[in-house]
């Protein structure tokens, strides 16, 4: 492949304070989070916000007035799906995420969970979905792994359906105490092989692809904390102090930083302090889509 760079920016925005953008009628707003909501409701929550839309990719009239079939690779707690299952009854919606961690039995009747890991080849037939989606999962393959998954995921919607991604970015700007902990993720995923920026990667492997078309992308960013961000910046913060606070991560990355739990833990509160005393890290979120020829 060629340089990972040399692509044309498309429908950017940003967003620096949430109060700028609550000037203009919302269709999304973010609802007020509790300490413990998963990240990746917060995730959702927050890319419906920034994007205003649950997707992006032109597929609502087929939603909205067919018997579609939508897949969500790695559902997690299945959120996006039952949201749109609420709305659009007529459509059948498909989760599979390695974990279930996806409700069993008190959904809507037009969702199905399914167990099941991508690497090992989606349990779906060719040419089975309108529209097959995939969220959040920047630190999870390396580079030649998210080519199979790229390609199962093409290899499972139809001609003509349409294949969507929102994935976010490591934040730029940042203080030298969390640039101490970004060096170390990126450390840490460049040992797994695995490019933690991984947004650009996905734009230029669509674009060479042969079975796909109408490659486009969204761009929003977003600064990080309340105080330049607004309640979209909290979430933002809500969601990065889950990545770096939750196991395994702490326990991993106090190796690659040579520190004791209790010291990580406490440079990481260090670290939120910069941010909330004026440094103002920017962290963009892309939602790539493209459709199957």
């Amino acid at each position: 492949m060629g340089n990972i760079f040399s692509f044309k920016k498309k429908n950017s925005s940003k967003i620096e304070k949430e109060d700028k953008i609550e000037k203009e009628p919302l269709k999304y707003f973010l609802p007020n989070f509790v300490k413990d909501t998963d990240i990746m409701v917060i995730f959702h929550f927050l890319g419906c916000y920034l994007f205003q839309g649950i997707f992006s990719a032109p597929i609502e009239d087929k939603l909205t007035n067919e018997c579609c079939k939508v897949l969500d690779v790695g559902c997690g707690p299945g959120t996006w799906l039952l949201d749109l299952a609420t709305i659009y009854k007529s459509t059948t919606f498909f989760g599979i995420d390695l974990f279930p961690v996806y409700p069993t039995e008190i959904k809507p009747s037009n969702v199905e969970f399914t167990q099941g890991d991508v690497l090992d080849r989606l349990p779906y037939s060719d040419n089975t979905f309108d529209y097959v989606h995939q969220g959040n999962m920047l630190s999870v393959f390396t580079l030649e792994e998210w080519q199979f998954v790229i390609q199962e995921l093409i290899r499972v919607c139809k001609p003509g359906g349409y294949i969507e991604f929102t994935e976010p970015e490591l934040a730029t700007n940042t203080g030298p105490i969390l640039t101490r902990f970004y060096k170390a993720l990126i450390d840490l995923s460049a040992s797994r092989n695995v490019n933690i920026r991984i947004s650009r990667s996905i734009i230029e492997i669509l674009e060479s692809s042969s079975t796909v078309k109408n490659v486009e992308y969204k761009l929003s960013t977003v600064s990080l904390g309340i105080k330049r961000g607004g309640r979209a910046g909290q979430a933002y913060m809500d969601v990065h102090d889950g990545y770096f606070l939750n196991e395994p991560m702490p326990e991993t990355l106090c190796k690659f930083m040579d520190l004791t739990k209790e010291e990580y833990l406490k440079l990481f509160d260090d670290a939120k302090k910069e941010v909330n005393n004026g440094i103002a890290p920017e962290c963009d979120v892309y939602r790539i889509w493209c459709q199957k020829r």
